[in-house]
């Protein structure tokens, strides 16, 4: 993504800077081999290529491209890592790495026989860095921070020759909140008044926007253990964190995540986490010492006969 095209349609630009939240990953460069480009009504051919030295380092593919009429032409210019749809009166309709555009093939093949070899090695993302931009009023998205951020130029300066740099926005479109409690006291006495105030406290009303980014961020760097990360690494979560304070206070028990990137036709992985489409944890707010969640006690068959009537 150019962050500074005028040319980016201001859709994308408003979607782009409504995400908080955002990857910065690398993987090895994608060039286009130009003689097997061609144009067959909607449809487009490509052979591409990567720059990983591996036998199923070339990949074949025939997709549906948006906007590609008759008439339209493909170009590309050494080193063929970008291509350029031109329509019939010689303007530009299309433009992009060669590696969005295969990725966009991954995933609009018109059949299972046709799809991809998904699991090629040279197609996953390894997962360099995962950032924020919020704001203290959640006006700040990541297409704007990412215009001046010193670790996505250090990430680049640092870039190996043969490789791209891939950024990944993210938003989250749900929350769920999960509760149990096992009530231990009597109506009315000081156990079931606690209980009650816990219940308040935990359901208090939905978490805010600024809370979600703030402790995803942290879900995310405590899984991947990007290298270019360096808090939250070994010490998220931890009550003393300012983001986690309004959880600790709800007494919450867990927080979590997850990522699916099938529809970006790229698997995530980093040097702790093998290459997947899907990703997902959760992460206890308490030590085992301090709290015991629900399968705890139900398994624990006798405590539970042992609670009063």
């Amino acid at each position: 993504m150019a962050l500074r095209d005028e040319s980016i349609k201001k859709e994308i630009i408003d979607y782009a800077n409504g995400c908080h939240l955002y990857l910065i990953g690398h993987r090895p460069m994608t060039v286009v081999d130009p003689d097997s480009l061609s144009v067959d009504g909607t449809y487009m051919t490509a052979r591409f290529i990567s720059y990983e030295k591996s036998d199923d380092a070339i990949i074949e593919c025939f997709w549906k491209q948006p906007g590609v009429t008759g008439g339209v032409r493909v170009e590309t210019d050494w080193p063929h890592n970008v291509l350029r749809v031109i329509d019939a009166s010689g303007n530009q309709i299309a433009r992009g790495n060669a590696s969005l555009f295969l990725a966009y093939a991954m995933v609009n093949m018109d059949s299972d026989e046709g799809r991809l070899p998904v699991d090629a090695q040279f197609l996953d993302l390894q997962v360099d860095y995962v950032g924020k931009a919020y704001g203290s009023e959640g006006e700040r998205g990541a297409l704007t921070r990412l215009q001046s951020h010193k670790t996505f130029q250090r990430i680049l300066a640092e870039l190996p020759r043969d490789s791209e740099a891939w950024i990944i926005l993210l938003n989250s479109d749900t929350q769920t909140l999960l509760t149990t409690i096992v009530p231990w006291g009597k109506p009315g006495d000081a156990a079931d008044i606690a209980d009650n105030k816990h219940i308040e406290r935990a359901l208090s009303g939905p978490l805010t926007d600024e809370m979600i980014v703030d402790f995803t961020e942290g879900c995310l760097i405590k899984y991947f253990q990007p290298r270019y990360n360096i808090q939250l690494k070994n010490t998220f979560p931890h009550p003393s964190s300012k983001p986690l304070g309004e959880l600790y206070a709800r007494d919450l028990n867990a927080v979590g995540f997850e990522l699916d990137t099938r529809h970006l036709g790229v698997r995530l992985r980093s040097e702790v986490i093998d290459p997947s489409f899907h990703h997902g944890e959760t992460y206890s707010l308490h030590s085992a010492e301090d709290r015991r969640d629900m399968f705890d006690f139900i398994d624990d068959i006798d405590l539970l006969r042992a609670r009063p009537e």
